[in-house]
């Protein structure tokens, strides 16, 4: 067996058990899945560029890249954490592009994509995305497959279930799903809310020390810098994408996803949550590979990544 599916798991089980069940038996079924050291990018040639497409919020900036040797390969969107853009993805996207386009967008508000009048919702940066995917020519007769991490889990979800004529399968990685009301405040009050970036001249600095300074060590110091630059760049409004995430109901939504769905867990703060949060799809598969991947997988390894969001997306 070489992937965990939902039928047949979880009847009779608690949402516990069923998260370490995923778990175990994911993680034993990778000995004959992608191996650790993979190199799944390969000698592959690809080509990246930059364009814009019109959303509902105005335009929405995509990173492209795509392999130099023609592809009838579904695409794949990349939809980034918040407060963060499409840089998020990009040392994975030139390694899972040797095969297919993939395509990260900057989340209306962040990056290089305009920003809502107002704070969005879940659904509006769904549609916003979805509006400037159509524009682009994607649709029902040219679906595109959908990857999420943390907000853009959420999206991603989202447009699956609100644009199910856009999108052929999705992937969920690192979702904010809570049983515990607890837990779930403790993050949220962590979390969101404006931050005093116009009135509190440490806090710049601060974070540059803790993530650029004193940040994770296996990430280059530029790519450090990189990443806390597009963080930066939201500004005042930083906080719209996390608030935004806590405001949404997902497990309805989660629910109603027609589509096959994969739920990827890598070494993250929401391993477990990610665990928890598979019971509820009704398409199922579920990959952990927390124990083979670092914080920050999508930079770290790349190649592994890459080679299991494969497996699942050219499945048949």
């Amino acid at each position: 067996m070489n992937r965990i599916t939902k039928r047949g798991l979880l009847a009779g089980a608690g949402a516990a058990l069923v998260a370490n069940t995923f778990a175990r038996a994911s993680l034993a079924a990778q000995a004959d899945a992608c191996p650790s050291d993979v190199k799944f990018g390969g000698d592959a040639k690809v080509r990246t560029q930059r364009l814009y497409a019109d959303g509902r919020f105005g335009q929405v900036h995509f990173t492209i890249s795509q392999p130099e040797a023609p592809t009838t390969k579904t695409p794949l969107v990349c939809m980034h954490t918040s407060p963060n853009s499409g840089v998020e993805f990009k040392i994975f996207q030139k390694v899972m592009a040797r095969d297919r386009v993939v395509l990260c967008p900057d989340t209306p508000g962040f990056g290089s994509s305009d920003a809502p009048p107002k704070a969005p919702t879940i659904p509006d940066y769904s549609g916003a995305i979805a509006d400037a995917l159509r524009k682009l020519g994607y649709g029902p007769q040219k679906k595109v497959d959908l990857l999420g991490t943390h907000t853009g889990a959420m999206v991603g979800a989202d447009m699956a279930v609100t644009q199910p004529d856009l999108v052929r399968k999705v992937i969920i990685s690192s979702i904010v799903y809570f049983e515990d009301e607890k837990a779930r405040a403790e993050m949220k009050a962590r979390t969101t809310g404006p931050t005093p970036i116009l009135t509190d001249a440490e806090l710049v600095p601060n974070a540059f020390r803790s993530s650029v300074i004193n940040g994770q060590k296996d990430v280059s110091p530029e790519r450090r810098l990189e990443v806390f630059g597009e963080r930066m760049r939201a500004g005042y409004n930083s906080y719209w994408g996390p608030d935004a995430v806590f405001a949404y109901d997902l497990a309805p939504t989660l629910k109603k996803i027609g589509q096959p769905t994969l739920m990827l867990v890598v070494r993250d703060t929401l391993s477990a949550n990610t665990r928890l949060a598979a019971k509820l799809p009704p398409h199922v598969t579920v990959i952990d590979i927390e124990n083979r991947t670092r914080m920050t997988s999508w930079d770290l390894e790349p190649d592994l990544v890459a080679c299991e969001v494969a497996s699942f997306l050219d499945k048949a």
